[in-house]
């Protein structure tokens, strides 16, 4: 029981980090301080690579 809640504090608190990084990188986008070719893909590969981790996760969790 303790690993599944645990599994899903992480699903949560990932989904909170790339939602506050995304927004950082917006919010740098509209100030012109990062090229946004680079933002774009920076946002790109963390949304791809948190799908991919939370996927597992929850695959992981009906599993067991």
């Amino acid at each position: 029981m303790e690993i599944k809640a645990f599994i899903i504090f992480a699903i949560v608190m990932l989904i909170l980090y790339l939602i506050t990084i995304n927004n950082i990188m917006l919010t740098a986008i509209k100030q012109n301080k990062l090229k946004k070719g680079l933002a774009i893909s920076y946002m790109i590969i963390s949304i791809v690579s948190g799908i991919a981790i939370s996927s597992f996760l929850i695959w992981k969790f009906f599993i067991s």
